[in-house]
């Protein structure tokens, strides 16, 4: 038995979250000393054998060591605080330690969480205002089930098989049920009725998709039609662009011909008009010069022909041969226009011809496929309707042939469920009647006005009754005296109790209880029931199991023991002497 000692804020519920912290719990709190300490060490006993976890105290979801310290080839295992690739974790590994499977049912887990939430730690937060630390109800029960013993892989199968063919069976009633509905609101239609049109609408749909056919290929013969026609259009456009295009070039040559004749008539024409009888440079008359000489420069004139003269016969010969070149320019032009007119009525023709197809043939073709495969469309849906409604005729017998296959799977499976339930039953009460008897005895321990305690074996809440009182379950309980704190500690007590005196009960012998003295006073009755109840978790802890190990318990309380008690230690924290300063060593 150890009890941390100190005033409120201390730091007796820092130590507590963090006892077993390095086992890989993620619900322990990380407070500031936690984090501040380069590892965390703990060593434990399970079944005789010690063994050692070591956690960094700065990374929550840091690795866990686990060794073996009987061992000394053990050099030990990382393993993780929590795996998503099925990794075996600390916490799992500690519960299988301890000799407790991996139990679910349905949402609720079992993890070492759950356990120390449970059955191996009362809080201060919950203590005295919620029944065993406020586990929701699937997982308090699932966990006492296992700690009791009454919780089989087996029956747990039993349960879901029958669960499911439960639902099953009931998924299979209400589709008859609401076909049935359907069927009395006059949405289904007699059956022979429903043949008759179908076979109706077969004949429709047969006619209506050959119609289909015959438009569609009608379609595809006048859309092979108009793609003639648009590549006719096509050729015809383009060898009008292309005749305009050379009509425009001849018509440029042409203008470009036109342009050189009349500079050339103009050259000429300046060559035979009188020679300048003015000099070029200063304007005065020119003297007059003998025959051979120059009138400008007087100088001698060479060869037999004035230059003047070769002059004028060279302009007179590039205007000759630009008229000449003009004739044949202009009967090229005027080809040139003609071809190009021809081909722009060419391709009008061609564009006229393709709209009109288009307009009187491809269209009306498209709308009638269009209308005829929408009319073959549509009954094919009537068809596929009616064949359903047809179908739908024959549910109500295969339908009701279903509902019987599901109860009968349903009623064998209720019946190997039920079969093994009424065996656990029996143990279910026999175990909670002698927890119950456990459990009073313990009450009257810390409060002698207790006369009855029952546990109920279904879902494992309490009734308590008091001298003088009706009895009452956990949340009706009254707050004077903490008859609440009192509950959760008695009914822990009680269950470690039940485990001497069982061997199926697998409880764990550790009991860790953060102030399980708060809202008792100081004087009168309050007073002494904190004694009594310091003196029930002494004995507790002071009676040896038949392995010679026995239950251990720590506690947290605000003042000294009132007295000294052989075989029990108290660690006294303050704020200058914290738990994570002066920690015990594992050998003290």
């Amino acid at each position: 038995m150890t009890f941390l000692v100190g005033h409120s804020n201390a730091g007796k519920s820092t130590a507590i979250e963090t006892l077993l912290y390095p086992l890989g719990l993620t619900t322990a709190r990380i407070m500031p000393e936690v984090r501040s300490c380069q590892e965390i060490r703990l060593t434990f006993r399970v079944a005789g054998t010690r063994w050692q976890a070591t956690r960094k105290g700065a990374e929550p979801l840091a690795r866990v060591l686990v060794r073996n310290l009987d061992d000394e080839r053990d050099i030990g295992r990382p393993l993780p605080v929590a795996s998503a690739s099925g990794e075996v974790t600390a916490g799992g590994f500690v519960q299988d330690l301890l000799g407790l499977p991996a139990a679910s049912r349905g949402t609720a887990r079992l993890t070492l969480d759950t356990l120390y939430g449970t059955v191996m730690a009362l809080r201060q937060t919950t203590i005295a205002s919620q029944f065993l630390g406020g586990v929701k109800d699937k997982e308090r029960i699932l966990a006492l089930e296992v700690i009791l013993g009454l919780w089989s892989e087996a029956l747990a199968d039993l349960e879901k098989n029958a669960s499911e063919a439960e639902s099953q069976h009931r998924a299979a009633q209400s589709a008859l049920n609401q076909f049935k509905r359907l069927r009395d609101s006059g949405a289904l239609t007699n059956p022979s009725e429903t043949l008759r049109e179908y076979d109706q609408r077969q004949l429709e749909h047969k006619a209506a998709a050959e119609r289909a056919q015959s438009a569609n290929a009608a379609l595809s013969s006048a859309i092979g039609e108009h793609g003639r026609l648009v590549a006719l259009h096509k050729a015809a456009e383009q060898q009008r662009r292309k005749t305009a295009k050379q009509a425009e070039d001849a018509r440029a040559r042409l203008s470009r011909t036109q342009a050189d004749l009349a500079r050339a008539e103009g050259v000429l024409s300046g060559l035979l008009s009188t020679p300048p009888a003015e000099c070029t440079g200063c304007g005065q008359g020119l003297p007059e010069r003998e025959p051979g000489q120059c009138r400008q420069c007087g100088q001698a004139l060479h060869g037999a022909e004035d230059r003047r003269e070769k002059t004028l016969a060279s302009a007179r010969a590039k205007a000759d041969r630009l008229r000449l070149d003009l004739g044949g320019l202009q009967e090229a032009a005027a080809a040139a226009g003609q071809a190009a007119a021809g081909a722009e009525e060419a391709a009008a023709q061609a564009l006229a011809l393709r709209d009109a197809y288009e307009r009187d043939h491809l269209a009306p073709a498209r709308q009638t496929a269009q209308r005829a495969e929408k009319e073959a469309f549509g009954l094919s849906r009537d068809v596929a309707q009616l064949k359903k409604q047809i179908d739908n005729a024959d549910y109500i017998k295969a339908q009701a042939q279903v509902i019987t296959e599901a109860k009968t799977r349903m009623k064998a499976a209720q019946a190997a469920r039920d079969a093994a339930k009424s065996a656990d039953e029996v143990r279910r009460k026999e175990v909670t009647v002698l927890w119950s008897e456990f459990f009073l005895k313990r009450l009257q321990q810390i409060n002698p006005a207790v006369e009855s305690a029952f546990i109920d074996p279904a879902d494992f809440t309490t009734r308590v009754k008091e001298r003088d009182e009706a009895d009452k379950s956990f949340d009706d309980s009254s707050v004077g005296g903490n008859p609440k704190a009192v509950t959760n500690i008695a009914l822990l007590l009680a269950l470690r109790d039940l485990g001497r005196a069982d061997a199926k009960v697998r409880v764990p012998p550790l009991l860790i209880i953060d102030s399980p003295l708060s809202g008792l006073g100081s004087t009168g009755l309050d007073h002494e029931t904190s004694l009594r109840l310091i003196d029930t978790l002494i004995s507790v802890a002071a009676d040896p199991a038949s392995d010679g190990y026995g239950c251990q318990v720590i506690a947290a309380t605000n003042d000294p023991l009132p007295r000294a008690y052989p075989g029990v230690r108290e660690i006294h924290i303050d704020t200058t002497n914290r738990f994570f300063d002066h920690a015990p060593s594992a050998d003290d």
